[in-house]
């Protein structure tokens, strides 16, 4: 078997044979891929590309996504998909057949990207891209072999996350009043993401086992109850004592009947709480109060009970159940912002004497 097409060699045009393989040992299918691959590469080094089918473009597989595949992510994905569609993609490659649109292509629209937006934010439209890509290639369309590996995005930088310390999240809560107070305390003692402390119920709440079920999550923008970020996200969780008292207390002094038996609503008691309102309105200004920094929102005491756990030398397997990360890979960048006690404690212990005398180790 043989690929035989026109190419650029020593500055003209040649025609070039290249050995594919035996047919003994190479399908005619097998060889016409690989035929084809080798073509895409002589286009691209051309400067042309074969145009995408009819109803194949990319802008064609991105509406059987948006038919088959988006009603069945949450809300809260699917809007920044669409925000990255619209902004960055749809203008660059809406017309392109989705197999032009290789590793050359990607990296150069990365590239790009970097001067605008962050890298985590190219990794984020990347994976919309991906992801359209995969269906794509599940319905038939040609799409290229490329993946995150094939591209260079530059070293990451470990993001500045805000967080709570014990000491920082007793004093909010302290000066917070009810409902805010329990719901405050409920994030600090879970680690619960604010989708799913607002889609909190009462039954979820079992006293007896001393027991916290999380099995849903609330669509921070429609307030839809819908299921949680992932299958690990689902979980039973510890119930500690000093919770286990507040709620008890919150239960029966200050909350709020309701159909649904939402154990943290609104004002008014018809639908739950809102993240941007409940950190504008409550927690912005509690810490103002309190001379606190103006950072940092309800994520804040999750990152801030990993941390202490983190800092406490907990087992990582303890606290990646406790934050129900899907890969560990999260959890352990957790301990990569922390200096647990143990390191402090080791690195006291080679103190050196400055006495004036012989330099000792401090035992």
């Amino acid at each position: 078997m043989y690929s035989i097409f026109y190419d650029e060699v020593d500055g003209s045009t040649k025609r070039v044979r290249q050995y594919l393989g035996a047919v003994q040992q190479i399908s005619v299918r097998a060889a016409r891929r690989e035929h084809d691959r080798i073509m895409q590469q002589v286009n691209r080094r051309r400067g042309s590309v074969a145009p995408a089918y009819k109803g194949q473009t990319f802008a064609d597989a991105l509406r059987l996504w948006r038919e088959h595949v988006a009603p069945n992510l949450s809300p809260a994905t699917v809007r920044a998909r669409e925000s990255a569609f619209r902004l960055h993609i749809l203008p660059r490659f809406a017309s392109s057949a989705p197999h032009a649109m290789g590793v050359q292509e990607l990296q150069q629209f990365a590239t790009e990207l970097r001067k605008s937006v962050s890298r985590k934010s190219i990794i984020n439209i990347l994976s919309s891209v991906f992801a359209v890509f995969n269906y794509a290639a599940r319905c038939g369309f040609r799409v290229p072999e490329v993946r995150f590996k094939d591209l260079e995005l530059g070293s990451p930088q470990e993001p500045d996350v805000p967080y709570f310390t014990k000491e920082q999240a007793s004093r909010i809560i302290n000066a917070a009043k009810e409902p805010y107070k329990t719901l405050f305390a409920t994030a600090w003692y879970t680690g619960l993401r604010a989708g799913e402390l607002f889609a909190l119920t009462k039954g979820d709440l079992d006293f007896e086992r001393k027991t916290i079920r999380v099995n849903k999550s609330a669509d921070d923008k429609t307030r839809e109850i819908r299921q949680p970020k992932t299958r690990k996200s689902v979980a039973t969780l510890p119930m500690p004592s000093a919770l286990e008292a507040m709620l008890r207390s919150y239960l029966e002094h200050h909350y709020k009947p309701n159909l649904n038996e939402i154990l943290f609503t609104n004002r008014w008691g018809t639908r739950s709480m809102k993240r941007e309102s409940l950190v504008q309105f409550v927690l912005r200004p509690i810490q103002k109060k309190l001379g606190m920094p103006l950072r940092g929102g309800l994520h804040a005491f999750r990152h801030g009970l990993a941390t202490e756990l983190a800092d406490a030398s907990v087992p990582v397997t303890v606290l990646q159940s406790q934050m129900r990360h899907t890969d560990v890979k999260t959890t352990l960048r957790i301990y990569a912002h922390v200096i647990p006690q143990s390191q402090r404690d080791a690195m006291e212990r080679m103190n050196l004497s400055t006495n004036g005398t012989e330099n000792q180790l401090v035992q």
